[in-house]
């Protein structure tokens, strides 16, 4: 290599600007076809994540603080991509886009949720206060003190007179505290680029959601709202790729007409 260049300084010093020049326009082309790549994995990306989305069911975990969590996949692409594919929405997906149509007509919607949720009581045995009326032969049942349910229960005809006496029960009150936290987090899933995921935690042990749908708009992708380290010098090069070519364009040139004007 050293030889070779010895004979072009020696022989033919243009041959060295057409050959930065061709090492400027093969760096062009290189950035070109990475940016093409790139675009290209991105949108594949992202019609892998809308499918998961679409097809992601509810899961539930508990966290630290033994909080029942029910997490699911965000559903991330334009209305307008939605309306397109209307036929492989479920009911619920649909009501959750004609939601977002709606808020969309009057403010630009960044993140929306649809969540379903039930207050379930299951094998509750009664451990409050129990009120025995023999006279008007009822007998009422209250709890306050159990911090996940309130409620004052009130049963009539249950003593054995009539013997075939038929009792009813009458709910006086039925009240269930919870206290419901809801986020939107980047699954940590660097393969799938970070998907985003939407996550409802009920303070209430009887509060359990059934199914959650929700939806953000494709322009939050972790890599532009919280980049590390080495993607925030890539969008820096992205965002100053002109500039950047142009001084390196510049020292090659220069460099090399200096050497030649200098030899």
């Amino acid at each position: 290599m050293k030889k070779f260049l010895e004979f072009l300084a020696e022989k033919n010093r243009w041959a060295i600007v057409l050959i930065l020049i061709l090492l400027l326009l093969g760096g062009g082309v290189w950035k070109l076809q990475h940016n093409k790549i790139n675009k290209l994995k991105n949108k594949y990306q992202a019609e892998v994540n809308l499918r998961n989305a679409l097809t992601d069911s509810v899961i539930y975990y508990q966290n630290k603080e033994q909080q029942w969590v029910a997490e699911k996949l965000t559903i991330q692409a334009s209305v307008k991509d939605l309306e397109e594919m209307k036929d492989r929405l479920t009911a619920e997906q649909k009501r959750l886009l004609a939601k977002v149509k709606e808020v969309n007509e009057k403010n630009a919607i960044i993140t929306a949720a649809l969540i379903q949720a039930n207050f379930k009581v299951d094998s509750l045995l009664h451990a409050g206060t129990v009120i025995v009326d023999t006279t008007n032969k009822t007998v009422e049942f209250i709890e306050t003190n159990n911090p996940d349910i309130k409620y004052d229960f009130k049963a009539f005809g249950v003593l054995p007179y009539p013997i075939n006496s038929k009792p009813t029960l009458i709910i006086n009150s039925l009240f269930l505290p919870n206290e419901q936290f809801v986020e939107f987090h980047w699954k940590n899933e660097k393969k799938n680029g970070y998907p985003i995921a939407f996550s409802v935690t009920n303070s209430n042990k009887y509060v359990k959601v059934s199914n959650i749908n929700s939806y953000a708009i494709p322009e939050l992708q972790k890599e532009i709202v919280n980049p590390n380290g080495w993607q925030k010098i890539g969008q820096w090069f992205v965002k100053n790729g002109k500039i950047v070519g142009y001084v390196a364009g510049g020292v090659i040139i220069g460099g090399g007409g200096t050497y030649i004007l200098m030899k």
